[in-house]
This record gives structure tokens, C-alpha cells and sequence, in this order.
């Protein structure tokens, strides 16, 4: 999936601006009220798996309307609370067609960017501001896909390559999988080195905490006492294997300390063809915090908030994780282009997990 200037124009057209409350006159049913439509985080969404269901309403009884692509991306106008599919997770999204659950829409934004003139010969750190962009062997649109990349993946851009139509395309480097990926230019916003600041500078290492409570599934970071930051996440799960026992991937309780940090990562696990595989390119802002390599990271893959559903790491929306990596320490230098650890273990943030 390319997205170009008109793809941005054909997108971005018909968006109706969304005040704060707006209650639409779409019954689920005679006996409920209308549901009351709030301003989405992002404009766009992008279908995380196929054949997700919109809706008439924000309710799992609601008619079928029709049923999404993978990779298709839609407009959200706005979001309510609604019925089911979960609990935990009430939120719908509100789009052209109707309504659609939370769970496996990527909130994102769809902006092209100015290519730089020059990268920096070291490289540097980009972010996608795209829905979704094809990672390719040669900076050439016919050239063999290798992964995609989401809306807030972050990697190392090094020198930008023209290709015959005179388009720029950046070579990639993020660790794993080696350094020969190229990416339209367009869809990538360089990192900025205020973006790397630490937040909150002057409050010492012994006065800040972050504290995971898995029961609540909530991440919540403390200034001496004071709750500074707090964000609804998704931590390790426990997970069904096919001959009907369970593998728990839980997050490991107890007390910890930011071990590692990163900006951008590829992360693989697991063999290749088993249930528990993956090969997850561009995660973002990841601050390891337990040996067996337990973080905190940016997540693309579901959006599914309050329920334990990962491989044991804390999932988080990329802003939270950014905030969480920014925050505590060790500091990282905008320039570091590998692993950033503390001098000692305790020189990195306490995190408890209970």
C-alpha cells in the first residue's frame, strides 16, 4: 500500500469536523437512548485483521452493514460506547459506513512529509505518518515487498535514493533483518532531538516510579507519591495451545528496573510456522525491564486496551510508550544508534508489577 499526494487528497476529503458531543439519531434498539459521538484520537483507522464487521449501531446486535479488508483504511468521524464484543473494551468507532469496534482499528493519521535534503551520514531516527507503507528491496515501487511498516513505527533512515520517476525513497537499518529496506520518503517524519528530551529532568531517580497493576491493566508513573501519568494497557497472557493445555506469557510480577532502551526495534520470537511466532518490525520507544526481556513498547497490531493479551511485554499506544521512554531513565541521546543501558541496575527506573 503506497499512499501518495491524491491518496491524501482522497482521504482526507468529506472528513466532518466532530464537536466535543454530538448525539446521533441511531437507535440500537426502541428502548436505548441515541449514542453520544466524542472526538476519535485520529482521523483514520486502519483494519487490523480482515472481514471486521461495521455496524448500524455501536452494539454487536446491530445490523451488519458490511465487513472490511485487512490493510483497509477508513475514515473515524468520531467514538462512542457501546455493547459487546468485550467488557473491557466499550469503544466503537464511528465511521462513513457505521460503527466499528476498537479492538483491531489502528487510530492513525495519513500526513506526507518534506524528504530531507540530506540524511544525516550516521542516520537517523524517522517515525511512519502513514496508515501503512511497503518496506521493498530496491527503491522501486515494482520491487519485492519485504514487511510493511504502521503508523508510528519507528527505525534508523539512512541516505534518501531517487528511482526513476525522480521519487526519494529512504534506506532503512532497524537491527534484525538487516539494512537493505527501502521506504518511500513521504511517509516518514524524522525524529526530532527535542523529542529525546528527558521529561521531568529535575525529579530524581529515587523519586520516580512506574507501577504495572495487572489486575487493572493500568501503567501508572509517580513523582514521589503523586501519580504524574497513567495509561490503560495490555500485558502478558495466558495462552491456549491446540492440544487444549495453556502457555502463560505473563508479565513477571515483582520489582524491577529499566534495563534497556531503544527507540525502534525489530522484534522476532518463537520458530517460524508455530503458534507463537512473530517477526514485528519498527516497534517503537521500548524500554526493557526484567531479564527474560519484558518492556514497555509501542504496539500496532491490535488495539485492544485492558485485558492481558501479549507474549509478556507491557503494550502500549505509541504516545504512552514514548512518554514512559522519555521519562525515565536512562537518558537517550537522539544520535545513539544501539541500546542505551544504565551504568548500573539501580541507575535505571524502578518499575514494580503486581
Amino acid at each position: 500500500m503506497l499512499f501518495t499526494r491524491r491518496t491524501l487528497l482522497k482521504l482526507s476529503g468529506g472528513i466532518l469536523a466532530v464537536a466535543p458531543f454530538v448525539r446521533l439519531p441511531i437507535s440500537i434498539h426502541a428502548n436505548q437512548p441515541d449514542p453520544i459521538i466524542t472526538p476519535a484520537r485520529r482521523p483514520f483507522g486502519r483494519a487490523i485483521q480482515a472481514k471486521l464487521a461495521v455496524r448500524e449501531g455501536p452494539s454487536v446486535s446491530a445490523r451488519l452493514v458490511r465487513r472490511l479488508k485487512w490493510n483497509e483504511v477508513i475514515e473515524i468521524k468520531g467514538q462512542t460506547n457501546g455493547d459487546g464484543p468485550t467488557s473491557y473494551n466499550p469503544i466503537w468507532f464511528w465511521t462513513t459506513d457505521g460503527f466499528v469496534h476498537s479492538a483491531y482499528i489502528q487510530p492513525s493519521e495519513n500526513m506526507l512529509n518534506v524528504t530531507l535534503p540530506k540524511v544525516d551520514p550516521n542516520g537517523q531516527w524517522g517515525e511512519l505518518t502513514v496508515p501503512a507503507s511497503e518496506a521493498r528491496s530496491k527503491p522501486d515501487t515494482e520491487a519485492h515487498i519485504l514487511h510493511r511498516y504502521y503508523y508510528g513505527c519507528t527505525f534508523r533512515i539512512n541516505e534518501g535514493t531517487a528511482d526513476s520517476s525522480g521519487a526519494i525513497w529512504y534506506r532503512v537499518n532497524e537491527g534484525n533483518g538487516g539494512a537493505n529496506f527501502f521506504v518511500h520518503a513521504e511517509h516518514v517524519r524524522p525524529i526530532t532531538p527535542e523529542e529525546f528530551a528527558p521529561l521531568s529532568p529535575e525529579v530524581s531517580l529515587d523519586s520516580k516510579r512506574i507501577v504495572v497493576d495487572l489486575k487493572a491493566q493500568m501503567v501508572t508513573a509517580f513523582e514521589q507519591d503523586k501519580p504524574v501519568f497513567t495509561a490503560r494497557v495490555a500485558t502478558g497472557a495466558k495462552f491456549r495451545l491446540a492440544n487444549g493445555s495453556y502457555r502463560n506469557f505473563g508479565t513477571t510480577p515483582g520489582d524491577h528496573h529499566i534495563s534497556l532502551k531503544i527507540a525502534g526495534q525489530r522484534m522476532t520470537g518463537g520458530a517460524a510456522g508455530d503458534q507463537f511466532y512473530y517477526d514485528l518490525p519498527g516497534i517503537s520507544w521500548v524500554s526493557y525491564f526484567t531479564s527474560s526481556g519484558i518492556a514497555f513498547h509501542g504496539t500496532y497490531w491490535h488495539n485492544d486496551w485492558g485485558a492481558p493479551r501479549s507474549h509478556g511485554c507491557v503494550n502500549m499506544l505509541p504516545e504512552d510508550a514514548k512518554w514512559i521512554f522519555r521519562w525515565s531513565m536512562p537518558v537517550v541521546s537522539d544520535t545513539t544508534r544501539g541500546f542505551t543501558r544504565p551504568t548500573k541496575r539501580d541507575e535505571g527506573s524502578r518499575v514494580k508489577v503486581f
